[in-house]
């Protein structure tokens, strides 16, 4: 594995949105989506929340603060289950019926999946819940929507994903390592045909060695999405990432 020099810097080339979709089961024994059920239900619910240091700190905060507000409506909040991916815990706990009402933490990606499971309500069915997600997101909410033109995802935060770049090897293809040209798709393929023609290196980017689903979505998706102009990997029922845009 090439090993980076200390004065690697980061670039912020990707935003993933993590949803805040209602769970319907909210730890029923049936794991479905029963919207009628779930928008006029009252009371505690539970919710999972990330487990990294921020947002754990943020969470415990948001609980108490509501729990002090609405003693007859309070949270049980905890980190999301350990599991190889939020989205896999998620998943399980829908079919196995014990998920949460609310999930803080997985890719919008992944709903589709969950709505499947019949593990989602539509927040559509919720009193002014369009409204809101309007009022909070605009128009930009609208790419959060299912096939089926409902929202089960409210997208309430981004996280940077970095790319990292050797600054030995910019230094050798005769490039700026202290002003690297990458904050354009198209920069970051001439700084990355720069690279390779000058033979500095035999491949200009590396993707991440871990197999894990969800790699693709970083090493190959955000990348086709803007060679493309943002085509969906599947369109009217096919898929269009057999193409010259998905091999560029």
């Amino acid at each position: 594995m090439k090993r980076f020099t200390k004065a690697t810097r980061i670039l912020s080339v990707a935003a993933l949105t993590v949803m805040g979709a209602g769970l319907a089961a909210c730890g029923s024994s049936g794991g479905g989506g029963d919207g009628g059920s779930a928008t006029s239900a009252k009371g505690p619910i539970k919710i999972w929340y990330s487990n990294n240091e921020f947002e754990v700190k943020w969470g415990k905060a948001m609980v108490e603060s509501w729990n002090a507000a609405h003693p007859d409506e309070k949270i049980d909040a905890q980190e999301i289950p350990a599991g190889k991916s939020s989205e896999e815990v998620i998943g399980a706990a829908i079919t196995a019926g014990n998920a949460p009402c609310l999930v803080f933490n997985t890719a919008p990606v992944a709903v589709p999946q969950f709505q499947k499971q019949g593990g989602l309500v539509a927040l559509d069915e919720f009193p002014d819940g369009l409204q809101y997600i309007k009022d909070r997101t605009g128009d930009l909410a609208d790419q959060y929507k299912s096939a089926d033109g409902k929202m089960y995802q409210l997208p309430w935060k981004s996280n940077p994903v970095v790319l990292f770049y050797n600054k030995d090897t910019f230094a050798k293809a005769g490039l700026d390592p202290a002003n690297p040209k990458l904050g354009t798709h198209q920069e970051l393929l001439d700084t990355s045909r720069a690279l390779v023609s000058s033979g500095a290196a035999t491949t200009a980017i590396w993707p991440s060695p871990a197999s894990d689903f969800f790699q693709a979505w970083f090493d190959f998706y955000s990348f086709y999405a803007a060679n493309s102009d943002g085509t969906p990997l599947v369109k009217d029922g096919k898929a269009t990432f057999d193409s010259e845009q998905a091999s560029r």
